[in-house]
């Protein structure tokens, strides 16, 4: 069975023609199903938990990245998969492949799933990336090595499933923008440096970032100040962080030339 859930702003006149034709094209295929509009009143997590009881094999989130990132985690461990159909803009369509609105019924009919990985920080599932604005951090990977950041670095990113963007090479600089691969039982690390700022011309030169790869990460602050990380771009934590990847912990749809 189908369980749709639909996002909070799709109730402005605007999207009414996008959503009818969502729903027809969903009755056509042979996917419609079981309805839930949500308002600021209902949580998406408490809405598919309870829901979960009544035979739901497939959740389908119509509306945001935001909303789609929380049923991801409501749905961590679970066998039900997770389909999108998203409105308006949208990361992670592109990363998974899948067209906006009504076109993306195609992708939920057609059942591309994938297993994917989750990351999971101090005990809680997150499905796209971590950033924290500071260097000021001590940092031990793997249970193996530490590592303290110099003051060159600005932030760090932690991805599971978002685009990769970072400095190549110096000084001519080349963006590389790819998806973190959420499927190799690993989470992607950037650290992200300051311009270097060249004397007598004060010109600023970007510097290469370094990218690395580990399966937990741990985080403790430096000093008596308190640093905080910002995650899924929504929730906001306080240093010390232990940050791990959790192979295969959810079912999604996909498109067919997805990224990850």
């Amino acid at each position: 069975m189908y369980l749709y859930l639909y996002d909070s702003f799709l109730v402005e006149q605007k999207y009414r023609k996008t959503i009818d034709q969502i729903e027809t094209r969903s009755t056509d295929l042979g996917i419609n199903g079981r309805t839930i509009r949500l308002t600021i009143l209902k949580n998406a997590r408490e809405v598919i938990k309870d829901n979960l009881r009544d035979e739901i094999d497939t959740v389908v989130v119509i509306g945001s990245d935001k909303l789609f990132s929380e049923s991801a985690i409501a749905l961590a461990g679970t066998e039900v998969a997770l389909g999108f159909i998203p409105v308006g803009e949208s990361t992670l369509a592109d990363i998974l492949d899948i067209p906006k609105s009504v076109e993306a019924c195609d992708v939920v009919s057609g059942r591309r799933v994938q297993k994917i990985d989750l990351g999971r920080i101090n005990g809680q599932y997150f499905l796209n990336s971590i950033q924290i604005d500071s260097a000021k951090v001590s940092i031990k990977c793997d249970d193996l090595y530490q590592i303290i950041p110099s003051g060159s670095i600005k932030s760090i990113k932690i991805t599971n499933l978002d685009w990769l963007n970072f400095t190549l090479s110096e000084p001519d600089i080349t963006l590389e923008k790819r998806a973190s691969l959420a499927k190799d039982g690993l989470l992607e690390v950037i650290f992200s440096k300051r311009p270097r700022v060249t004397f007598p011309l004060f010109k600023k030169i970007e510097q290469k970032d370094s990218l690395f790869y580990i399966r937990k990460i741990q985080f403790h602050v430096l000093g008596d100040r308190e640093i905080m990380a910002q995650v899924d771009n929504e929730r906001i934590l306080k240093l010390p962080l232990i940050i791990e990847v959790i192979p295969n912990c959810l079912k999604l749809i996909v498109g067919r030339g997805h990224l990850i």
